[in-house]
């Protein structure tokens, strides 16, 4: 006989890998709810720079990986649930830009230049010529090489709200506390209303709350890594510029990924991450702040950035722990007993995190609505920017 549970399948997390799952397994027939102890969105989700792109930033090598094969893909799943015909709803997000460009501060390597150039990348990778060049860079200060890649930038903010909206009564404010056996089996969760609620399915999203959630479970023997970054962002009169910004140097990765956002009063913010992020993490806000100043001076001389307000912050990567604590190349999704752990490591590969999630579910759906709880409802956060301008 069936134990009787309150609803099938509870998430705890609302970043985009959470609300993701809440949408695709709910339109698959199953009683799903998510609970997010903070606004949706607030943790990596927000901090992201909205870029779903198909792993060419790890080919500068001259040769394609592992994680560049696993992201290959992604960019066209993503366009397919923007047409609306994929596995999740994406027609109403905004794009805030069709396409991704690279730039380097003068000429690639003749190996880079030929790989970007054969057959394996076709498609993928497309050199433009000056005529074809975006308005940002057709000053004759740029000598560099440019090319146009088939990634895109999603609004992250309208991303959350269209993940949101369908089953927003099924999206709740709480922090639960997990309650396990003696043996580390999940019994139940823990309401702020002192409910229990019972699940066939707990799923685990949360990002870097994952350790603290699972402290007490068998999953707990899941080793998790923190790698940061100190991200910076530049407020002011500034030009959409969407580009990895690759230096003849050392092309084995951006030197400097700048996206570009409006803040709500109007001004576009240029949010830079890339090489700058992650050697900048033991410097002070000041500090790094010169060193991006630096970097945009030396890249895109010809922009004016002297009237912008300037302001960085840390944000830390939660992933599965890796050997020599080195980038995953694939989402991590682990399955214990009723329970599953699921790290996306990437923006661009929650579609194949929840095709993992798809898999390893083996209960049949109930099309019953799942139960109503007397908890506030999530809604979704602010961007970074519009809370340090």
């Amino acid at each position: 006989m069936p134990i009787q549970t309150d609803t099938q399948i509870a998430i705890i997390g609302g970043g985009v890998c959470g609300l993701w799952l809440l949408n695709q397994l709910s339109r698959e027939g199953y009683q799903t709810l998510l609970f997010e102890k903070d606004a949706l969105g607030s943790g990596q989700s927000l901090a992201s720079q909205g870029m779903i792109h198909g792993g060419i930033k790890y080919t500068l090598g001259g040769f394609t990986t592992p994680a560049s094969e696993s992201i290959a893909r992604m960019p066209e799943v993503w366009r397919q649930c923007i047409s609306g015909g994929g596995p999740v709803d994406l027609s109403g997000v905004e794009i805030l830009s069709e396409n991704y460009h690279m730039f380097s501060d003068g000429a690639l390597t003749s190996k880079v230049t030929a790989f970007f150039g054969s057959k394996s990348l076709r498609g993928r990778v497309n050199a433009l010529d000056q005529k074809d060049y975006p308005e940002v860079f057709r000053n004759k200060d740029f000598r560099g090489n440019l090319y146009e890649l088939e990634d895109l930038v999603l609004n992250t903010q309208s991303l959350l709200q269209q993940l949101s909206e369908p089953y927003s009564t099924a999206i709740y404010r709480d922090a639960p506390e997990v309650n396990t056996d003696n043996e580390g089996n999940i019994t139940g969760i823990t309401l702020s209303t002192g409910e229990t609620l019972t699940a066939e399915i707990y799923i685990f999203a949360a990002g870097a709350g994952n350790a603290t959630l699972l402290k007490n479970a068998k999953a707990a023997n899941i080793s998790m890594q923190r790698r940061p970054l100190h991200q910076v962002a530049a407020k002011g009169n500034l030009p959409s510029i969407y580009a990895h910004a690759v230096s003849i140097r050392s092309a084995s990765k951006p030197r400097l990924t700048i996206t570009t956002h409006h803040c709500l009063d109007g001004d576009n913010v240029w949010y830079l991450g890339g090489n700058l992020a992650e050697t900048g993490v033991g410097k002070s806000g000041e500090e790094q702040i010169e060193v991006a100043r630096r970097e945009v001076k030396d890249l895109l001389p010809w922009i004016d950035i002297d009237n912008l307000s300037w302001t960085s912050f840390h944000i830390d990567r939660a992933e599965p722990a890796q050997e020599n604590h080195s980038r995953p190349d694939f989402p991590f999704v682990h399955h214990s007993d009723n329970a599953l752990v699921c790290w996306p490591t990437k923006l661009t590969l929650t579609p194949m995190l929840a095709e993992q999630v798809g898999h390893a579910i083996s209960i049949t759906p109930n099309l019953s609505a799942p139960p109503k709880y007397n908890l506030p409802l999530a809604t979704v956060g602010l961007s970074p920017w519009d809370g340090l301008f």
